[in-house]
């Protein structure tokens, strides 16, 4: 009876193991978790802007944070609350361009597909660019159309389900069609699914000014 009584607990366990494998989620409510982070620069847990909770993430220029959850390559979903301060939502300097802060999905290749405003001559205003990091891909940011409106949060969800889908939905009901348009061609430099998320504060034109947090991080893989 024991024998089967502990057997029991052990299938009971590692089912509640398993129903929380596939879906993680940080609302940085505890500072401690950036132990588990692979941070650079002057990456802090702050009271300033939160979505949820009491805290947020906050990412200032020349700083990065990488949090890797699995150790290989796999799909799904992961949804990001992003507050942009949209300090720089203006008509960019003549002559002048830069990428700002930067948020998104990490694979194990340490290849990244990022979300980052994006501020050229031609853009009025600034607005959303994608990034693919592979392949010296850094600083040629593809135009998502998600345009930034005002300061506050909204919801970034990057489906990354199988090799054949890469996109961006946008508080649940806009997706970025720029990105449709643009995936054939560089789905190849992101098609083996993801390890984690990244963030990061570029030292770029401007970037100075702008303030970005992350807050209440969900992340699904199959």
């Amino acid at each position: 009876m024991l024998k089967r009584i502990i057997i029991a607990m052990i299938i009971v366990m590692l089912g509640i193991v398993y129903s929380f494998a596939g879906k993680i989620t940080e609302g940085f409510e505890d500072k401690a978790v950036l132990k588990k982070w692979e941070v650079e620069g002057d990456v802090a847990i702050v009271t300033d802007q939160k979505h949820g909770g009491k805290s947020s993430l906050y990412v200032p220029a020349g700083s990065s944070a990488v949090w890797r959850v699995s150790k290989e390559n796999k799909f799904g979903t992961v949804t990001i609350w992003v507050y942009d301060s949209c300090v720089n939502n203006k008509e960019s300097t003549p002559g002048k361009n830069w990428n700002g802060p930067y948020f998104g999905l990490v694979n194990e290749d340490d290849d990244k597909f990022v979300f980052t405003p994006v501020w050229r001559p031609y853009m009025k205003p600034t607005g959303y660019g994608m990034i693919w990091t592979a392949e010296s891909q850094w600083y040629s940011p593809w135009w998502s159309r998600v345009m930034r409106s005002q300061a506050g949060w909204n919801k970034f969800t990057f489906d990354c389900s199988d090799d054949k889908t890469l996109r961006v939905i946008v508080n649940d009901e806009q997706e970025s069609s720029g990105l449709a348009e643009k995936v054939g061609e560089n789905l190849k430099y992101f098609n083996k699914g993801f390890v984690g998320v990244c963030f990061g504060g570029r030292d770029d034109l401007g970037d100075k000014n702008e303030k970005f947090y992350f807050d209440d991080i969900e992340i699904n893989q199959k």
